[in-house]
Parts: C-alpha cells; sequence; structure tokens
C-alpha cells in the first residue's frame, strides 16, 4: 500500500479499535458468564453435569499414571490433494490415509499400510471411467467415479470430502485388528459432512447420497470399526482443530431466550461470537504458559437441519451393535493451548464415556496427550507427516492427467478451509 492508503486504514482501525465494547479481560468475563448459561437443559446441546471451565499444569498432567490404557495411541489423518479442476468439467481429488503409532517400544509396522482414494467427477456419458483398484506393498488404492448431481459450486468439496472419508474410514477398517489402544482421530469423531447428505436427502434435497452408496458405506465403516473398540474397552477419540460451527452458540442463544435470561441491568445477554471456538477461545483465556484450561463435557442430542431434529447415525441403525443411535452421540469439551492459543474440540461417542470414572479418564488421557506437545496428540501428528501430501507432491500428480487442460485458479492462496456441505468440520 502507498503512504496515503495505509494513513487512511490506521484512522479507520483505530476508530474501530476505540469502540469495541469491551476489551480482553471484559471479553473473558461476559464470555464465562454466558458459559454458565449452558447449565440450562434442551436446545439440542446439555451439559453433562455443571459446566466447568478449570486449568491443569501440564507438569502435572505428564505426571498422570492412572491411564487404564497404557499402551501405545494410534492416530489416524488424511491427506489430500485438494480438488484438481480441468477445462472439459474433469474434477479430481485424491486422499492417503495412514495410521500414526506412538509409545515406547511402539510396533509401528501398521505405519506402513496406507489407503488411497482417487474419487473422480466427470459429466461425459462418453467417458469409460471405471472403478479400479490397485495394489503396491502394503498401500491399497481405488478410483471412485462420483455421481452425477448436477451443476453446483460444492462440487469440488463435495469430490474431497468424499476422498477424505473414504481413506479414512476404509483405512480404519484395514487397520482395526492392529489396534490395541486409544484411537486419535484428526478432525470429528463422526464423518458430519457425509452425514448431513444422507439427512438432506430424506428431506428430498439433492446430495450425492441419493444417487450413490459410498456415502453411507462411509459411516458403516465408522460404525463397524467404533463397535469394535467397544469390544475391546478402547476409546475413539475425535480431535477437532479449526471449525466454523456455531452449534454451542446457537444452543446457548435458545437457552438464553427461552429462560429469559439478562445482563445486570435488564437487558437480554448478547451472543456477539460468530463461531464456537471462538466463544470457548475467552471462556478459556489464561495468561499462564504452564497450564491446560479446558471444559467439561457435554453431549449434542441431535443435528438439526430445517428445524428438525436428526441422528447423526440415523440412517446406519441397523448396523449399530451397542444401542440405539442416541446412545452414539457425540459428547464433547474444549481444550485451549497456551502458547498458540488455538482451541480443540475433542469428541467421543457418548456411550464411550456415559460412567463419570470412564469420562475422566478419557478427559486426561486426551489432556496428558495434548500437553506433551501442546498440540494434537502425537500419534495423529505422527500420521500428518507420513500421509501428507505436499504441493510438490499435488503438482506432480496434477500433471499426470495429460487428456486436459488444467484450470488454473488465480484466487487459491495456498489454504484450504472446511471441506464439507454445509459449512461443518469433517
Amino acid at each position: 500500500m502507498d503512504s496515503n492508503g495505509l494513513s487512511v486504514v490506521t484512522e479507520l482501525f483505530a476508530h474501530v479499535d476505540a469502540n469495541v465494547a469491551r476489551d480482553e479481560a471484559e471479553q473473558a468475563t461476559y464470555a464465562r458468564r454466558c458459559f454458565e448459561e449452558l447449565d440450562h437443559e434442551g436446545r439440542s446441546i446439555d451439559p453433562i453435569g455443571e459446566p466447568r471451565y478449570q486449568k491443569t499444569r501440564l507438569s502435572e498432567l505428564g505426571r498422570w499414571t492412572d491411564d487404564p490404557w497404557g499402551r501405545p495411541t494410534y492416530g489416524l489423518d488424511a491427506s489430500t490433494t485438494r480438488p484438481i479442476e480441468f477445462n472439459n468439467g474433469l474434477i479430481v481429488d485424491t486422499a492417503y490415509a495412514k495410521l500414526g503409532v506412538s509409545g515406547p517400544h511402539a510396533d509401528r509396522t501398521v505405519e506402513q499400510r496406507g489407503t488411497v482414494k482417487t474419487v473422480v467427477y466427470l459429466a461425459d456419458e462418453e467417458s469409460t471411467l471405471h472403478a479400479t483398484e490397485i495394489e503396491d506393498g502394503d498401500v491399497h488404492g481405488e478410483v471412485v467415479r462420483f455421481p452425477d448431481t448436477g451443476r453446483s459450486s460444492r462440487l469440488p468439496k463435495r469430490v474431497a470430502t468424499a476422498a477424505q472419508q473414504l481413506a479414512e474410514s476404509e483405512h480404519l477398517r484395514r487397520c482395526a485388528d492392529e489396534i490395541d489402544g486409544i484411537c486419535f482421530l484428526d478432525g470429528a469423531v463422526y464423518p458430519l459432512g457425509v452425514a448431513y447428505w444422507l439427512i438432506l436427502g430424506e428431506l428430498g434435497r439433492t446430495t450425492p447420497a441419493g444417487a450413490w452408496n459410498k456415502p453411507e458405506e462411509i459411516l458403516r465403516n465408522y460404525v463397524v470399526f467404533i463397535d469394535q473398540q467397544i469390544e475391546q474397552d478402547l476409546p475413539v477419540v475425535g480431535v477437532v482443530k479449526t471449525s466454523t460451527m456455531d452449534e454451542l452458540l446457537t444452543a446457548l442463544e435458545g437457552k438464553l431466550d427461552t429462560n429469559g435470561v439478562t445482563d445486570r441491568d435488564g437487558t437480554p445477554l448478547d451472543v456477539p461470537w460468530t463461531r464456537d471456538h471462538q466463544f470457548i477461545g475467552e471462556v478459556l483465556r489464561d495468561d499462564s504458559l504452564d497450564h491446560l484450561t479446558y471444559t467439561s463435557w457435554f453431549v449434542q442430542q441431535e443435528l438439526t437441519v430445517d428445524g428438525r431434529g436428526f441422528d447423526v447415525l440415523g440412517s446406519v441403525r441397523d448396523q449399530l451393535s451397542h444401542g440405539q443411535p442416541e446412545d452414539y452421540r457425540r459428547a464433547f469439551f474444549y481444550v485451549r493451548l497456551p502458547k498458540t492459543t488455538d482451541v480443540l474440540r475433542i469428541e467421543a461417542p457418548y456411550l464411550m464415556v456415559a460412567d463419570e470414572e470412564r469420562r475422566q479418564y478419557v478427559q486426561y488421557k486426551t489432556l496428558k496427550e495434548i500437553a506433551r506437545r501442546q498440540g494434537v496428540p502425537e500419534a495423529v501428528a505422527r500420521a500428518d507427516r507420513i500421509a501428507r501430501i505436499t504441493s510438490q507432491n499435488r503438482d506432480t500428480i496434477r500433471d499426470m492427467i495429460t487428456s486436459s487442460e488444467y484450470t488454473h485458479d488465480y484466487n487459491w492462496d495456498g489454504r484450504w478451509s472446511d471441506i464439507d456441505a454445509p459449512d461443518i468440520e469433517r
């Protein structure tokens, strides 16, 4: 920017900064006042016990010895090329899923396995594309044809969602017999984007689930794996790093309205945040670099779409071996990282944490793993490293298609945000 432009921006931002209602300390106090109101029942999200936020020294978590799963930990992640588009309408995304293993004397043989899914969209009747499977050593690959659901700006994201969730869910099933410890998933404990496709299909919307059996197959893969872990008394924990979700805020607004909650001056409490992670970041704000701050557990009763409530696993209820869909609801709590101030949402199927003692064990086990790196558990970080598709890999993969001209995206800035539709984390 030239000096005049920067000068104008400086004055504009000074005006914004001077007229924000609360400073950082006041923001945290106000957020905690609102957090207390989550104690009210209803509005799809309920607290498990009294809503609490607390902090524990990193060193104390490191010394915790009551771990009932004192064995290797496992982490699942899949990297994608992100959608590659061509001028003939071809869209391709490739995902590579791996399982990382962490712990002393851990057997990392399972890390050699990999699952590759290449999902292809091409609405051309003359195309002879069909499903193809290839294996090389311990890596299994497959080309999967994405259904023609008509033109949509969401198509690239949908292709990406399908590739990533197919790779991850199938890799879990392929490796399930080798997992003998707690398993951390990079992302939500269930593939919410795929679940939404199935729910929207029930409402008569056009989604990939209406013409394709893969979305239901993805959910079944997760259910089979989770049921196997339940039988071995081994938790499955989802670690959500970033999210645009506002489920907690929507529930909070509803609770405030239903219960007529007001501030000290009698005015209704505002909910100024736009994302759950922003709100919880204020609730858990703390100056100490030696502590993890975290909340108590909550449970999401249902997903609300068009004013109706749906079970996440309702479409595969016949596949559930340990109860009904409501038993598999998502339970969750939040953690704030002291150095980066990032907020993680930690999820688990409710039936794995319904017991209070077991719930505390799962929380402390997860906090201990997070405290070690002050980031995602080491097993997830390992999976990310060994599965990562670099930008150089992507360029190489893109150039393997010689029959079509690549569509240049001049607006792409190198970041890839949420890949589900609608706007929820995977």
